[in-house]
């Protein structure tokens, strides 16, 4: 080769080198993508847009009431754990008659006749409102589904609080999936996919401020450095909208009296609409005239707490001492009556009254002449003498009889003679 041909050469590869050099030093830095956006870049109005926002308008966010504070502290001990026993997972249903049987851990089921529903499992099919339930046996809670609609179906469980909100922590909730006949391509979301189950308003809330809750299944960690949006949840109540980046309950006042709607979107790291199908759900805001829960107070009392959260209410009453092993009762004091004198006159013999007022003890002493003379000396009646009284010697002197006295009045007195004889 000439010098001419290696010179050729060697510029060839010198501004191919001044090219590469240029391109990169001129090139912008690469964009991120969004979550579930292939081949669309998230610049920077998308990462505007999607800033999380307060409610604003009529809306305002306002803390729990007191009585919600004061139930949410006393469940904080509890850290309930749900699982599917039966059927499992992807089971394809051939009956329209199946019981569910869940085991639920450290959550107290109650529901209390006065106060109403206590601390409860919700169970929700597709996009259907919670069904609520109360009672289990030996931990494990049988639920006889309702009749399901040929095809695929997704079901949430969670541990929920007495005013109806889904606990977050690990193990309190699970979601799986029937089929019922067969399973239906397309009719859900994939199992890995992120989908919204929308947990609040429902039959539970009455009045402001009005309660919002909600889940999203496989929702990818966020926030972890600023920018890193993947998903948005943007409400909707009767028209106003604001934007939340996190799992977390609200109280909203504003929304009005009567009948409302609220509508709950899962937008993707752009600001777009995810598997609208699935997670773009509306509800209506129940109108429930009457009283109000007992959670929507300011304060409840520790016995309302107890009731609430299925506890034994103590009694103040001290239980009766019990006697101890081989001691007898003590006896029961005999109350002697005391003979009381009849009014108004007197029918019958004088011994029959005497017999009715006096005890029996006392019929056998005599009844006193007079005021000086003591009750053996003055015999009732005469009476024979007996065997012992013959062989003792009589008195050498006998004292006079007196004269017979008595106190009763009208026909008693008539009924004796003047030396004290019955007539």
């Amino acid at each position: 080769m000439t010098a001419s041909g290696r010179f050729l050469i060697r510029l060839r590869w010198i501004t191919a080198l001044v090219c590469l050099v240029w391109l990169i030093t001129s090139a912008e830095p690469a964009s991120a993508w969004g979550w579930g956006r292939i081949g669309a870049p998230n610049n920077g109005a998308a990462t505007d847009s999607l800033k999380p926002t307060v409610p604003s308008g009529r809306l305002q966010e306002v803390a729990p009431p007191g009585a919600v504070q004061q139930l949410k502290t006393a469940l904080s001990d509890h850290h309930p754990q749900l699982k599917l026993i039966s059927p499992v997972d992807g089971t394809v249903l051939q009956s329209l008659e199946q019981t569910l049987v869940l085991e639920v851990g450290d959550w107290p089921l109650t529901e209390d006749p006065e106060l109403g529903l206590g601390a409860h499992v919700a169970l929700q099919i597709d996009d259907q409102p919670p069904l609520r339930f109360s009672e289990a046996e030996d931990g494990r809670l049988r639920i006889q589904l309702p009749a399901l609609t040929p095809g695929s179906h997704r079901f949430t469980a969670y541990a929920a609080t007495p005013w109806g909100e889904a606990v977050k922590a690990p193990g309190a909730s699970l979601q799986w999936r029937f089929d019922q006949l067969q399973g239906l391509a397309g009719t859900q979301p994939a199992p890995d996919a992120p989908w919204l189950a929308m947990v609040s308003p429902a039959d539970l809330g009455n009045g402001e401020p009005l309660f919002l809750d909600w889940l999203i299944w496989n929702a990818p960690l966020q926030n972890l450095r600023e920018g890193d949006a993947r998903w948005r949840l943007r409400i909707s109540i009767n028209g106003d909208s604001f934007l939340v980046d996190r799992q977390e309950a609200l109280w909203i006042k504003g929304n009005g009296s009567g009948p409302g709607r609220v509508q709950m979107e899962l937008l993707d790291g752009v600001g777009e609409p995810m598997s609208p199908v699935f997670n773009n759900q509306l509800r209506a805001i129940a109108d429930q005239p009457g009283s109000r829960p007992v959670w929507m107070q300011s304060r409840l009392s520790d016995e309302q707490i107890a009731r609430l959260l299925g506890d034994v209410v103590k009694s103040d009453e001290s239980p009766a001492p019990e006697l101890e092993t081989g001691s007898e009762p003590a006896a029961e004091p005999q109350v002697v009556k005391e003979p009381v004198a009849p009014e108004g006159p007197i029918d019958g013999p004088i011994e029959e009254l005497i017999e009715e007022v006096l005890p029996p003890e006392a019929t056998a002493v005599e009844t006193p002449t007079s005021e000086n003379a003591r009750p053996e000396e003055v015999p009732l009646e005469d009476t024979p003498p007996s065997a012992d009284s013959a062989s003792t010697p009589a008195p050498q002197q006998e004292a006079p009889q007196a004269a017979p006295s008595s106190s009763l009045g009208g026909s008693a007195r008539e009924l004796l003679n003047a030396d004290g004889t019955q007539r």
